[in-house]
């Protein structure tokens, strides 16, 4: 098993234990009825995020996530979208960690944690079925289609389901398209592999405003860095997006993801998924968001690695390779060119 681009070694810039105010570590033993012994930093997804695994006395551990001073902006707003997630929705009881509570310092611009029961996490426990089994929990849910906002109009989702910028605005600003080309090592032939596929990409892009498939409880992040994976159980975490809409979103997220670190192509797991009872989507339909997601990570992978997320970019453009790859292999566009750093 193999990624397609090779992982960074830095991790994201996060607070240390020690810069919890006193304030707030009375309130978490408060909440969990007992004294913290210990804690560690908690390196798992891509944010910037307060994380930490702490010990209490009694040998429990529980995990605590969310914004600090210095935080990115929309954290403290994704944090309580998440929060609501977990106090109306019953399904997430059975496939997230068990939620305790929330605490904070009363200021927006401060400290505002989400605290969890701590699910030991093995990595090397992953696997394409695994994945698929949870869900497969979450989606046969009906329960958040009257509680959840529809996708098309939550924030952060609704761009995936527009036709405009994404591959249109690297077809039509030509500064853009030459910082999406230096991706790729060698720019020239992967400007005449882009002359050759736009209007495909741009065509097929533009028909997800109109696309009707099968609609359930999105997760709207789904990478395998948001799932734990236990030895009897997996669980899926980080929930601010959730919303209801087209599974095909998460569907293609989660199984490009997958191929991108080695799991397997992400057209045979679609196919795995809908002949072991999971979501069947339309081959079109997978065509529509394919290039939909494609067209947002092409307008991101290339810019500049933020200081505190290094891995953010690593991410992005592996994910859209992975979908390159697979809209080829369907027919849709033409291989594309090696990109940088690629394992051949």
């Amino acid at each position: 098993m193999s990624a397609l681009l090779k992982e960074p070694e830095a991790r994201e810039k996060k607070p240390l234990f020690s810069d919890l105010p006193p304030a707030m570590l009375r309130q978490i033993e408060d909440m969990v009825g007992d004294k913290i012994a210990s804690s560690d930093v908690a390196f798992g997804g891509l944010s910037s995020s307060a994380g930490f695994i702490m010990t209490l006395q009694s040998g429990r551990r529980v995990f605590a996530k969310g914004t600090h001073p210095g935080e990115l902006s929309h954290g403290a707003k994704n944090l309580g979208q998440e929060v609501m997630a977990y106090e109306t929705l019953d399904i997430l009881r059975a496939v997230a960690p068990p939620y305790i509570g929330v605490v904070s310092d009363g200021d927006e611009d401060g400290w505002m944690l989400g605290i969890w029961d701590f699910v030991p996490h093995d990595p090397n426990l992953a696997s394409a079925q695994r994945v698929m089994e949870v869900m497969k929990r979450w989606q046969a849910d009906r329960e958040a289609q009257g509680i959840l906002p529809p996708a098309r109009k939550q924030v952060y989702i609704d761009q995936f389901f527009t036709g405009d910028k994404k591959w249109l605005r690297l077809r039509h600003d030509e500064g853009v398209r030459k910082k999406f080309l230096s991706m790729f090592a060698q720019p020239s032939l992967a400007g005449k592999w882009f002359e050759h596929n736009m209007v495909a990409l741009c065509q097929w892009q533009a028909r997800v405003e109109k696309m009707e498939t099968a609609e359930g409880l999105l997760h709207g992040d789904l990478r395998l860095d948001n799932f734990l994976f236990a030895l009897e159980r997996s669980f899926a975490v980080d929930w601010p997006n959730a919303c209801w809409g087209p599974l095909a979103l998460d569907l293609v997220f989660i199984f490009s993801n997958m191929e991108a670190m080695g799991y397997g192509q992400t057209e045979k797991l679609f196919d795995e998924y809908a002949q072991t009872g999971g979501a069947a989507i339309d081959p079109d339909d997978r065509a529509v968001m394919l290039t939909a997601v494609s067209g947002y990570f092409a307008d991101q992978a290339y810019r500049e690695v933020p200081e505190k997320l290094p891995r953010l970019r690593w991410m992005q453009k592996s994910m859209l390779l992975a979908q390159l790859k697979c809209m080829a292999r369907l027919g849709i566009i033409e291989s594309p060119p090696q990109m940088n750093g690629e394992n051949a």
